[in-house]
């Protein structure tokens, strides 16, 4: 049987029972599936009957969740688009069953019309995998039966139906079904596979439905008329069948019927892409007293040739009806379902674990480990049976379940230790019994991730999202965007995921949020004031708060219930928990020695005493269950203090008084741990920490439970905590013994511990690999930074120990295991701890003698504060995919001047050495690109993954953000004056002279085009709800619009009164300088020359406010003048709805339109953007000075400066970098990274306002200051060949010669238009260089070099006359010199030059029909012919007259890998016996004309290596294959037509050629260097004894991300990689190799030198080898 089934299930929570006939009833076989607010809508349990005291509490709609899709009264139930299964996550495809002539949505699919056998959604949802998918059925009207109503409609119209309801159908809340997104199967009897043809046929042309109807993958005939021959007789047997009178639909299925004949003239054309499975009957169909055949095989097969057809052992209506899951035909057509899912998955990706890759999607854009569910088992654990159950009847909670609209908090206040997290786990179980999902999040101090508000913000949202399909898709949508919710503040989150996502759902169910223990939060005053907002909320909140009382959270109580509904459950005394104490202490003392009447006066002497404390009474029932007389009982109930702190006092003193000192040392070791610990350690990483001090301990379980005197408890997970946090404040409160732990010195110690593990002599690379199976060294790798932090430490032996450490091996091997680990983010907090170390340091050295203050060791923690960030920029992607790396391989490629190149144990050894190009220090630009010459910028943009420059003619340059390769470039076809991205980059809209365009991106392709105004001209562009309207503020003082969607679009003036302003003698409101939307589209604003900044609700027409700047403002009278209040230029913030702008005087403000807050800074500013996240603006003056603003406080964080004029400005969606648009020579976009914008976006939450003794404020950075250098980038470079200097070429039309190790240059020439060098050359003696422009000018000159003496002082040039020649406006291709270096070729497209040296003259020349598709070489072993080297042929002309001496010889296909044959690669090879092991088919590559081709002589002189792409790729895919030079021997002048020689090169293999982005070329040792997609220098081993698969067509390369998959079999090895920052603009395009294997690597203006060992033999198990 398929794999893909199982026939039996074990009975368990399902409900399924093994043997079929014992079949549990359909209540129960349905599984078990929670519905609420925070789940989708799927078949729910049967709730509790109304006995139940949950149950009970609820209003009557919440009691049957059982109906997905609940029709209106007046339509037939059967009708329409049902779920009849709705998997707990995204599904992996959808189902559609529709039923034929006269069925039913349900009755069609259950035998004898038994509801219990309804298949489709009792059985199928119980086998493996397919219950991943979602199960529909559809129904029509389709009766015909006497008493029917007759029906007009015909199977089209059936059909139209079904289409309508797959795209547009909805649940009863009005969610959208979203079929089409994932691949769809349709499972038809009879008719209804007519039904299903003619859907497929209508919707492939119609543009509501295309996506839709390829998204059909499959579909299963169940006995479906397909054939027209036999109609006629088929239709009489139907009608006799079923009783039937003439309706349309029945008209249609006559043999002669047009509806019929274009089903299946038309079906047969789309049938090639589906899966088809026909199933027919073979048995006949009783016909009153007779009994025939419906339906013969003939007629219910397609006969298609991948058509799989079965007979199925039944009539032609149980074809569809099957008795139980045993049944044959069940099984078979279950089988082909199963078949189906696996086929589609292997086709398109699709899993039936696609949710759990979106939740990962989630958790990577929280970088959140969710820990709920184990808090909720750990409290549950400790509830006794019975417990807890009054909560329920109070009266307010009653009220806040069954509340049907609006906001209500509820908060439950209690004593310390009286059950409240045990309570609250209760109340989520409750809710989650009756199916209402709550989401949950239980605060604790110990544990640093759950102490802060906005990883309880993080939880509750994946909670949401993880059952509530369009919540999670919008949460996907915002990861597209590029914005990163790790690092964000709660603030930030709450308005991107919850103000902007949540709370705008249409969704009317209520969300029940659970959150324990608010006083153990950080910052519980930040919460609610966040939760005051929940008012404006589309979606009713139910919020439950459990805490102590305190001040902090009673206040912002009563803040909260000014705008929302608050009900107070204040339980300070003893009553309301007396009988759950009851029971606690009756189920404990069950196994407590004595009589009845003892454990009876027991449970009595402790009710009297507990005073509503849990945890007091599980110390008394702990230490009374160990006594072995009813004396000892008594004694111990009445010498047990009442009081908390005297019981704890009690117990320390028991630890005192432990007869070994040892003990209590050990006592104290174990509380440091516990206290200081960033968060609850387990028992094995407890004991490894402790294991210095005390190496002999047997059993720590048992050791804490024995010397920590009930202070520490181990939890079932066996994870070290405090028994409370009542415990923690006592052991920290100040007082004369040895067990007071000071929280300060307690961290510093611990800091010096963590840091002291790294240089333990086990610790080694190989340990360092399996860090993740190291938990305390992963515990002290991630969390000495933060001890650091709290220790608030000066004291010398921190600095001893942190020199030591960043000075020795422990450096790199921290590193290397952060990497293993993925948590280079430590990196960054680690900055910032050093930071702040070496500022308090030097503060409490203000006072000390200078001989005595340390200041080279605080310079060099102040360098390690920088490069620990410029690892995480710079290396992070070659660190994450081999953490080694930083054992020699990184610093090599770091400034000569930075602590990290001159650390001993991170320098690179022999293997490795980078000359030349390295910067002087740490630079903040990432990247430059350079844009085309003469093109004039005006715009940038930036969002998703996308960046946009507006230039002329209406020209859109696009670039990805990340890797900054050219994607796209729009043309709109006439000039464009605005442009703005959507928030998930994915669309682009320009506004041009006389229309308007809306772009898809990175496609291109036109959305949709809508006239433009002639009178007014649009200045600002908004997407606006939800992408499906665009917004435009316009000269002329109006805001209009157009619907996306709407077929008659046109723009539309949004509302008449908006920007209407009154006129004014004082001032007069002419035509708007600048329009700006607010975030949700809500607001707009608009600013002029002569009249203030105004605010208007885009609702109402009205103005809101206007920005009267001399309000607080301290001008005199005479500063002010009417134009000084004009705001120039503004932006709003996404977060806080404030308007960031800049004033003409060149001030820089900040301005909430709502409640008039107004603050400035002067800056001199021009232009102004801000951050995603609100947190940072940035401002540019005109003289090219770029701020980076903190947005809270508005002081400049950063500040760079230049003298290029700057055109734009824009932050990325991480806010981790910025762009600008610069003016010069040649216009560029500049991306910059700053130290500054990292360290501001790791800053810690809000100070907790708890006044905790560890919280302190630490500044994030003081303002840096950067400056950018100016220089012309290399865009040529060419390497002499008897390699003794190095020619570059630049865009500003310098070329110049460079020395081997980069220190010198000598100029050789200069083109006087100052254009791009594009073409560098050397003569093949060394003597001579050509240099050629874009304008194609050529310059000419000779140089010699001598071997002594600096490279300034032996060269000499002489310049010699160039070619003048008319090229017609043609570009030169390619420049290539004579073997003997006196001629000179020059290819255009259409041409060819000879140009002769010696007599400066042009020699011959050629028409060419393909000059610029061929790679140009002189023939390697006969001095007189060129090769022209295309993408099928090689071309072959004499170098004396140029003319085409040969027949272009072909290439044969490259498949002799395939075969697993070693060719042999030396230059004697026996070319014919290579000939004989390949066939002579041709190569697959693209035409001639539109290949990309590039060719070389190897560096061992011994094969030429060819690759080709398509000219339009950026990303380099292509075909890579090598001639062995003896082959090109055949190559000779004088082969005629009839030429029968033909070139058999060999392929790289595909698992190699996916890898390579760049080749390099081929060194001695057949060893083929390419650079891979991870920007790794590689070798390849060539005619390496292993099987390959054939070299595949362009265009079939795996995807990127897909390719490092591909591996070798160990046969690539990595040597070095290039720093990710290096890889920008054309430097991957210029990199070579010279014959040594010296990598020239140019960077902006400079050229480094990378040398490696190649020869190296890599050792077994070495990660580079793979």
């Amino acid at each position: 049987m398929h794999k893909f089934f199982r026939r039996h299930r074990s009975q368990g929570s399902e409900g399924v029972v093994e043997n079929s006939s014992q079949r549990a009833s359909p209540e129960h076989i349905t599984k078990d599936r929670k519905r609420s607010a925070g789940s989708e809508f799927i078949i729910a349990k049967p709730s509790p009957p109304a006995s139940s005291d949950s149950s009970s509490l609820l209003p009557i709609g919440h009691r049957s969740n059982l109906s997905i899709r609940t029709p209106s009264p007046s339509r037939n139930t059967s009708l329409g688009l049902h779920v009849v299964h709705q998997p707990s996550g995204t599904p992996c495809l959808d189902i559609i069953f529709i039923h034929g002539l006269g069925g039913d949505s349900r009755k069609t699919w259950s035998r004898d019309h038994n509801p219990e056998l309804f298949w489709p959604g009792l059985w199928l949802p119980l086998e493996t995998d397919l219950e991943r998918a979602r199960i529909f059925t559809f129904g029509y009207n389709a009766k015909f039966r006497p008493g029917e109503a007759k029906s007009a409609a015909n199977i089209s119209d059936f059909a139209k139906e079904l289409l309508f309801e797959l795209r547009f159908g909805k649940t009863l809340e009005g969610e959208s079904f979203g079929i089409g997104e994932t691949p769809l199967i349709f499972v038809a009897h009879s008719m209804g596979g007519l039904l299903a043809k003619k859907a497929c046929l209508l919707g492939q042309n119609d543009q509501h439905y295309k996506a839709l109807v390829r998204s059909i993958s499959a579909i299963i005939f169940l006995s479906t008329p397909h054939r027209g021959s036999d109609l006629a007789e088929i239709l009489n047997r139907v009608l006799v069948a079923s009783f039937q009178s003439a309706r349309n639909f029945i008209t249609d299925l006559n043999r002669s019927s047009m509806a019929l004949e274009e089903i299946n003239e038309q079906f047969r054309h789309i049938a090639p892409r589906l899966s088809i499975w026909s199933f027919y009957e073979t048995l006949p169909t009783s016909v009153g007293p007779k009994k025939m055949m419906v339906l013969d095989k003939g007629s219910a097969i397609l006969g298609y040739s991948k058509e799989i057809s079965r007979p199925l052992y039944a009539d032609h209506h149980g074809v569809c009806k099957y008795s139980s899951p045993d049944d044959a035909n069940y099984v078979s057509v279950r089988n082909a379902l199963g078949t189906l899912v696996e086929e589609i998955a292997r086709k398109v990706g699709v899993s039936a674990d696609q949710a759990i890759d979106e939740y990962q999607t989630l958790h990577g854009l929280f970088s959140s480990s969710d820990g709920h569910d184990y808090d909720l088992d750990k409290h549950n654990r400790l509830r006794i049976e019975g417990t807890c159950e009054w909560i329920l009847h109070e009266k307010g909670m009653s009220d806040w379940i069954s509340t049907p609209e609006g906001c209500h908090l509820v908060w439950f206040s209690a004593a310390p230790a009286s059950g409240k997290s045990v309570l609250s786990a209760h109340v989520v179980t409750s809710l989650q019994q009756i199916n209402l999902a709550p989401q949950y999040f239980f605060f604790n101090f110990g544990d640093q991730h759950k102490r802060s508000v906005a990883n309880l913000l993080r939880s509750i949202a994946l909670q949401v999202a993880k059952g509530n399909r369009p919540f999670r898709r919008s949460l996907l949508d915002l990861s597209k965007q590029g914005l990163r919710l790790d690092k964000a503040d709660a603030s930030v989150i709450w308005h991107k995921v919850y103000e902007n996502l949540l709370f705008k759902m249409g969704d009317r169910r209520p969300f029940f949020w659970i959150i324990d223990a608010l006083d153990e939060c950080d910052s519980p005053k930040l919460f609610l004031d966040l939760i005051r907002t929940c008012s404006g909320s589309n979606v009713p909140l139910r919020i439950f708060i459990a805490s102590r009382q305190t001040e902090s959270i009673q206040m912002g109580v009563a803040k909260a219930a000014r705008s929302i509904r608050l009900t107070k459950l204040e339980k300070h005394g003893s009553d309301h928990n007396v009988k759950d104490i009851q029971r606690l202490a009756e189920q404990e003392i069950i196994h407590m020695r004595g009589s009845e009447q003892i454990k009876t006066r027991v449970v009595q002497k402790i009710l009297a005493r507990a005073e509503g404390n849990f945890l007091w009474t599980r110390l008394v029932l702990d230490e009374i269950v160990h006594c072995h007389t009813e004396s000892g009982i008594e004694e111990t109930l009445d010498e047990f203090p009442s009081d908390m702190h005297k019981l704890y006092e009690r117990m320390e003193q028991a630890i005192l008084d432990l007869p070994r000192k040892s003990s209590q040392l050990l006592a104290k070791t174990l509380f440091q741990w516990t206290l200081g610990a960033r968060r609850p350690m387990s028992l094995w990483e407890l004991s490894q920490a402790v294991e210095s001090e005390f190496p002999e301990i047997l059993d720590l379980k048992r050791t804490v439970s024995d010397v920590c005197g009930q202070f520490i408890r181990v939890d079932d997970s066996d994870h070290v905590t405090m028994i409370h946090k009542t415990a923690r404040e006592y052991l920290i409160q100040p007082r004369d013994n040895e067990l007071f732990i000071d929280v300060h010195a307690n961290h510093e110690g611990l800091c010096i511990k963590t840091i002291s593990s790294f240089f333990d002599s086990r610790v080694t690379p190989e340990i360092a690999d399996d860090v993740n199976s190291q938990s305390y060294l992963l515990y002290a790798a991630t969390s000495w930074m933060y001890h650091l932090k709290n220790s608030r430490s000066t004291s010398s032996e921190v600095l001893d120990i942190l020199v030591k450490f960043f000075n020795s091996s422990a450096l790199p091997l921290w590193v290397h295991s952060l990497s293993r680990a993925d948590h280079l983010d430590v990196l960054i907090k680690t900055s910032k701890s050093l930071a702040s170390f070496t500022a308090s340091v030097r503060k409490a050295d203000a006072s000390k003698n200078p001989l005595l203050r340390r200041l080279s060791d605080l310079q060099l923690l102040d360098q390690w504060s920088v490069d620990l960030i410029r690892i995480v920029t710079k290396f992070s992607t070659s660190l994450l995919k081999y953490p080694r790396a930083i054992h020699g391989l990184v610093s090599p490629f770091s400034p000569e001047t930075s602590a990290l190149y001159q650390q001993p144990h991170c320098k690179a050894d022999k293997d490795l050495n980078v000359a030349g190009g390295l910067d002087n220090a740490w630079t903040d630009r990432l990247a430059r690109i350079s844009l085309p010459e003469g093109f004039e910028a005006y715009k940038l943009a930036c969002a998703g993954q996308y960046i946009a420059v507006l230039g002329a003619k209406g020209r859109v340059f696009l670039w990805d953000s990340q890797t900054f390769v050219n994607v796209h470039v729009v043309k709109h076809g006439e000039p464009v004056t605005s442009i703005a991205f959507n928030a998930q980059g994915n669309k682009l809209v320009t506004y041009g002279l006389e229309t308007t365009k809306l772009w898809m991106v990175p496609s291109g392709e036109v959305f949709c085009s809508v006239g433009n105004l002639e009178e007014a001209r649009a200045i600002t562009l908004f997407f606006a709800n939800d992408d499906k309207r665009i917004l435009a503020g316009f000269d002329d003082r109006t805001v209009r619009h157009f619907d996306i969607e709407q077929l008659d679009r046109a723009w539309q003036i949004l509302h008449p009164t908006l920007f209407q302003e009154p006129l004014s003698a004082e001032a007069a409101a002419n035509s708007p300088t600048c329009v700006s939307f607010s975030r949700d589209g809500s607001y707009a604003g608009v600013a002029y020359r002569g009249f203030p900044l105004s605010i208007w609700s885009l609702e109402s027409g009205e103005c809101i406010n206007r920005c009267n700047r001399s309000q607080g403002t301290n001008f005199s009278a005479d500063q002010y003048s009417a134009g000084w209040y004009v705001a120039w230029r503004f932006v709003w913030n996404p977060v806080t709805d404030h308007v960031i702008g800049v004033y003409t005087d060149g001030f820089v403000f900040k301005w909430q339109p709502l409640t008039g807050e107004h603050h400035e800074a002067q800056a001199h500013a021009q232009d102004i953007a801000v951050s995603s996240d609100g947190k940072l603006v940035l401002s540019s003056t005109s003289t090219g000075i770029v701020k980076v603003w903190d947005f809270a406080d508005f002081s400049v964080i950063y500040q760079l400066s230049s003298d290029d004029p700057l055109m734009g400005l824009a932050f990325s969606p991480d806010c981790l970098r910025f762009y600008d648009l610069r003016c010069g020579m040649v216009n560029s976009v500049n991306a910059w990274e700053p130290n500054s914008l990292l360290r501001f976006s790791d800053a810690e939450e809000t100070v907790s306002d708890l006044a905790s003794e560890t919280a302190f404020s630490m500044s994030v950075a003081q303002t840096s200051e950067a400056w950018l250098e100016q220089f012309e980038a290399i865009s040529a470079l060419s390497a002499c060949p008897n390699g003794k200097c190095i020619c570059i070429g630049t865009a500003d039309g310098l070329v110049e010669l460079c020395s081997t190790n980069g220190s010198e240059r000598v100029e050789v020439g200069k083109f006087n238009n100052f254009m791009e060098v594009s073409h560098l050359t050397w003569s093949p003696d060394s003597q001579h260089i050509v240099a050629a422009d874009l304008s194609g000018d050529i310059c000419i000159t000779q140089t010699k070099t001598s071997d002594l003496g600096r490279l300034v002082e032996t060269t000499q040039i002489v310049r010699l006359q160039s070619p003048k020649l008319d090229l017609e406006e043609q570009a030169i291709h390619e420049i290539l010199f004579s073997p003997d270096s006196t001629l000179l070729l020059l290819v255009t497209n259409q041409s060819g030059y000879i140009w002769s040296l010696k007599d400066a003259s042009t020699q011959a020349s050629g028409e060419l029909t393909d000059g610029n598709s061929r790679k140009w070489l002189s023939h390697p072993t006969q001095n007189q012919l060129i090769l022209g080297i295309g993408s099928r042929d090689i071309k072959v002309y004499r170098w004396h007259d140029f003319h085409e001496c040969s027949a272009p010889v072909p290439y044969a296909h490259i498949n002799a890998l395939q075969q697993g044959n070693d060719l042999d690669f030396s230059s004697d090879g026996d070319v014919d016996t290579a000939a004989k092991l390949l066939p002579s088919t041709a190569i697959a590559t693209p035409e001639a004309a539109s290949a990309n081709v590039r060719a070389m002589v190897t560096q061992d002189l011994k094969h030429v290596l060819i690759r080709v792409s398509s000219s339009d790729s950026f990303t380099g895919f292509g075909q890579f294959f090598i001639i062995p030079i003896p082959q090109l021997d055949l190559i000779r002048a004088g082969v005629k037509q009839n030429n029968t020689v033909t070139l058999r090169p060999t392929a790289i293999p595909d698992s190699v050629r996916s890898r390579v982005r760049i080749s390099l070329g081929i060194l001695p040792g057949d060893r083929f260097v390419f650079l891979d997609w991870d920007l790794w220098v590689c070798c390849y081993k060539m005619g390496a004894n292993i099987a390959h698969q054939p070299a595949s067509s362009l265009g079939n390369s795996p995807e990127p991300s897909k390719r490092l998959g591909n591996a070798s079999d160990g046969l690539v090895q990595r040597h070095y990689f290039i720093p990710d920052d290096w890889a920008m603009g054309g430097s991957l395009d210029l990199c070579c190799m010279t014959a040594d294997g010296t990598l020239l690597y140019p960077r902006d203006d400079k050229v480094s030198m990378i040398k490696a060992n190649f020869s190296r033999q890599p050792s077994v198990g070495d990660p580079l080898l793979s």
